[in-house]
């Protein structure tokens, strides 16, 4: 039955011993089978026909026939570490030993370096892996194509080939995320360092298996995490190419940060036909730096000669502060035609957010907003900082030493920009106004000693002379301003003018309290300067109960002040005061005792209605008194008119005077009337378990005054009424109203207003008292039942980005909300003594709708009733196409010709930040530009 024949005998041992030697080194198949005779050979599919193998049996000891074995192999080649390879289907290693087949889900796993596919092929003699997916004919798609992963680098393709040994790789149909953006590629060649030469490739930060748009290239090489550097590409939007591209491209691709990507950012469309003309905006380049700070580099041209630049900054440091930085420059060309004549105008805008966390024993904290007069009417995007007409500015530093100590500063500016309502345009749109605005800058520091109790017992006995406190503070600083000479709304009331020589103007020809501040005003700006200093010394006396619920807190106040200039004021004749500024130092001190008392009274009216059980009406009086013995070294007493009349001016703090004081001492009372009314109402159901719950019906009615004693007339102030309310869940409610008691008389040194005299109102029938003004508002948001409820987002926010959103809800169009409507009306009114009145009514009415999902219409617009015309409207349409968006601005009406008819059109990617949220990042618009 046996051969003799030696050679036969040796091959047949020789068989044996590898195949013992192939069944004791290796555990290659991942599945356990039953002990089975085969009778026919296997083979393996069709990329490589395999020599017949009679596979070894393994018994079953305790495993599922469906089970994953995984096996590992530490090879004698170079390789740095163990290859670890599974199967789900089957493992197949060619007789040789060199190749190992996966079947079925396969993995294999060398280092950092992870390989999924349906099907692998491991070849240990050259070191490399084959992986590929599995055509199934059923559904004629490809399955389980290739997922390599290296280093937490993630590739989707469609065929891979690698060398473990040399690093190196070659791939067809490449699918891999940089950034915030998805690289692919026909094919991508992979060298040692990990870099990618990427052929057929496209660029886009749609996640969709065919995007809406990309940047393509033929050739692109990726440094991942670092950059991309290209070829010639072009843009394509819904597979159509654009015109848009460069020969060449370097893109910075840092590691994907919570700040977003750095990138590029595109231009704004749009023309405004009465201004600057065609422009492209606010295009540029978005640098994230790290995760604490970024920043944007944007610029504007337009086709009439004028342009601008910007940069802007958002940083965070967690725990400690937060902030934001903007600057901008515009060079803006007058009139509606290029000309060398036209004068261009420079305009600069800067702000500044600076918010600390609390902690630690000091703060710096900052809220800048400066810029030239006339920024916001040109160049502004942003609705309500066009319509403002003031800014104010500081920066401010505190430190607190212990439990007794203090000390702060500060940096304030403060400005008023011209009054449009005087502003003048030529027929070639050349822009004049006879208000130069003003500004008032100033530096404050302080020191101080909080109060301490010196009789105060250790433990405290309760005796009355225990709270007895005692404190110091110190203040002082430098300011200046471009007043000139207070004029018609002030000085003309008290029935003379003021005027001061080194200053071009006078009383007949100026009506401006200001001068333009330049470079030629600026030693005048200088000079108005003002360096002041200030001490006091509040000494708080012990509280008294009175009747059990009346507090009265008395108190005693040491103060001293120092100037650096003085006014001194002659009378001229003409109903004329002229004022010398006289340089030195000057030290004034005072003395001044006061007390206050407060209480709180209740009363409760039982309604007991179908849900209103009962009304509480809460009283908060409050009265204080204080006492100056004398202050005749502050005022000048000064004859002011031909009739002989006597002012006393302030020879220090301002150019100008008062009615009420007598210049030697003063006595005062002032007085409040604090109201809130609430209402105990049953809830509508009892789910909530509350028998009863509070509504707030006004949350604040307060009347104030005050009566000075020793005046030798008009001895009562001006009254002011105030009130807020919360109506209707939705409806906010404000009003307030300053009343003047007394009556006023005829007067032609007095002008149009007046002069007031010592007799009530009433008793000269105008009224119980004349109205000085009256403002009025009302405003409310509709939007459909549950549109307040927060949003569930598929991706988790960051704190900063939810903080973002959160501060300016206004700034997104949110198209989970099918609707928003939003309306306002204010009422203002204003008179002085019997001049005419002025009156401002106004309508507001901003918001939003969807047509589809997809489509969302915005408008902005506004009535002065006034006037009869309509206000800044801005009619805006947005399209969300998933990883981009389209907006489209227009605005039809505007308080400035100039703004007229102005269109913005932009088409830019979206973040995927606001993909997920489905919001959309309002472009702030321009006059109001765009969303």
């Amino acid at each position: 039955m046996f051969s003799t024949n030696p050679k036969i005998s040796v091959r047949v041992a020789v068989s044996l011993l590898w195949l013992t030697f192939m069944g004791v080194g290796f555990k290659a198949f991942s599945q356990v089978l039953a002990p089975k005779r085969l009778s026919t050979p296997i083979f393996l599919d069709s990329i490589k026909r395999a020599v017949p193998v009679i596979p070894k049996v393994i018994p079953a000891i305790g495993l599922n026939a469906d089970s994953t074995q995984i096996d590992s192999l530490q090879d004698d080649s170079d390789l740095k570490s163990t290859v670890q390879y599974s199967a789900q289907d089957s493992t197949v290693m060619d007789p040789g030993g060199q190749e190992v087949h996966l079947y079925g889900k396969a993995n294999v796993t060398y280092g950092a370096i992870i390989l999924d596919a349906d099907y692998i092929r491991l070849n240990w003699k050259t070191n490399e892996v084959f992986a590929r997916g599995t055509y199934d004919s059923t559904t004629t798609k490809w399955i389980g194509q290739p997922i390599f992963q290296d280093n937490g680098e993630k590739y989707d393709t469609k065929e891979l080939r690698y060398n473990f040994k040399s690093k190196k790789g070659f791939i067809k149909g490449i699918v891999t995320q940089q950034g915030d953006g998805n690289i692919r590629g026909t094919t991508v060649k992979k060298d040692e360092e990990n870099n990618m030469y990427v052929r057929g490739s496209m660029y886009t930060t749609c996640n969709l298996e065919h995007p809406h748009f990309f940047i393509a290239a033929k050739k692109i090489k990726v440094i991942p995490e670092k950059q991309v550097i290209s070829g010639p590409f072009h843009l394509v939007i819904a597979d159509v190419p654009l015109p848009v591209g460069l020969p060449f491209g370097f893109f910075p691709v840092p590691k994907k940060k919570e700040i977003g990507t750095s990138g590029i950012i595109m231009p704004q469309y749009g023309e405004e036909p009465n201004g600057r003309g065609y422009y492209l905006r606010d295009g540029g380049y978005y640098w994230a730096i790290s995760e604490k700070i970024n920043l944007n580099f944007t610029g504007q041209i337009y086709s009439k000669g004028s342009w601008g630049v910007g940069l802007a900054s958002v940083y965070a440091q967690k725990y400690r502060y937060s902030g934001s930085f903007s600057a901008r420059f515009n060079r803006n060309l007058q009139g509606n035609e290029i000309k060398v004549l036209n004068r261009p105008r420079n305009d600069f805008s800067l702000t500044w957010s600076h918010s600390p966390v609390p902690r630690g024993t000091s703060s710096f904290g900052a809220s800048v907003n400066i810029g030239s007069n006339s920024y916001n009417q040109f160049n502004e995007t942003n609705t309500t900082r066009y319509i403002q007409n003031v800014a104010s500015s500081s920066v401010q530093y505190s430190k607190q030493f212990g439990q007794f100590a203090r000390m702060g500063s500060s940096i304030r500016v403060n400005q008023r920009f011209p009054d449009r309502s005087k502003q003048k345009i030529d027929s070639l749109g050349r822009v004049t106004n006879t208000d130069p605005g003003s500004l008032d800058a100033g530096v404050d520091f302080n020191f101080g000693i909080n109060q301490i109790a010196p009789f105060a017992l250790k433990g405290g006995t309760g005796a009355w002379y225990e709270s007895f406190r005692l404190g110091m503070d110190f203040n002082g600083g430098i300011s200046a301003n471009n007043n000139i000479v207070y004029t018609d709304t002030s000085t003309v009331r008290l029935g003379f003018k003021l005027f001061n020589p080194p200053v071009a103007i006078t009383p007949e020809s100026g009506t401006s309290t200001t001068y333009a501040l330049n470079a030629q005003t600026l030693p005048e700006f200088i000079k108005n300067g003002q360096l002041t200093g200030r001490f006091s010394v509040p000494i708080s006396l012990p509280n008294i109960k009175l009747f059990r619920y009346i507090n009265i807190t008395p108190g005693i106040s040491l103060s001293g002040e120092t100037f650096t200039k003085k006014f001194k004021y002659t009378y001229m004749g003409e109903n004329k005061v002229k004022v010398d500024t006289l340089q030195g130092f000057y030290f004034a001190n005072n003395v001044s005792f006061s007390a206050s008392m407060n209480t709180r009274i209740y009363g409760t009216f039982f309604v007991r209605g179908k849900r209103v059980e009962a009304i509480r009406h809460t009283l908060i009086p409050s009265a204080s008194f204080s006492y100056v013995p004398d202050q005749s070294n502050l005022y000048e007493k000064t004859m002011v008119n031909e009739r002989g009349d006597v002012r006393y001016l302030n020879r220090y703090r301002t150019i100008g005077g008062n009615l009420t004081t007598s210049g030697t001492s003063a006595a005062g009372i002032s007085w409040s009337l604090n109201n809130l009314f609430e209402a105990k109402v049953r809830p509508k159901s009892d789910s909530t378990g509350k028998q009863f719950e509070k509504k707030s019906i006004l949350d604040n009615l307060s009347l104030n005054g005050s009566y000075n004693l020793l005046a030798d007339s008009l001895k009562m102030s001006d009254i002011s009424l105030n009130a807020n309310a919360q109506l209707f869940k939705n409806l906010n409610f404000n009003f307030s109203a300053n009343m003047d008691p007394y009556a006023y008389v005829k007067d032609p040194l007095y002008g149009t207003v007046g002069r007031k005299i010592n007799r009530w109102a009433f008793s000269e029938k105008q009224g119980l008292a004349r109205i000085n003004n009256i403002n009025f508002a009302l405003s409310t948001r509709l939007a459909p039942k549950g549109s307040d409820k927060p949003k569930k987002s598929n991706t988790p926010n960051t704190e900063e980005q939810q903080r973002m959103i959160n501060a300016n809800p206004d700034a997104y169009v949110d198209f989970n909300i099918p609707w928003t409507v939003n309306v306002g009306y204010n009422f203002g009114y204003s008179r002085q003594g019997l001049s005419k009145a002025i009156t401002i009514q106004t309508l507001t009415l901003q918001g939003d709708f969807s047509l589809t999902p997809k489509w969302k219409f915005t408008y902005s617009t506004g009535l002065d009733v006034v006037a009869k015309a309509p206000s800044i409207t801005n009619i805006g349409i947005t399209r969300d196409l998933h990883c981009w968006e389209m907006t489209f601005n227009w605005t039809p009406f505007a308080g400035s010709g100039i703004r007229v008819n102005n269109y913005s059109f932009e088409i830019r990617a979206k973040s995927a930040l606001l993909r997920d949220l489905k919001l959309s990042r309002r472009r702030s618009f321009q006059d109001r530009g765009s969303f």
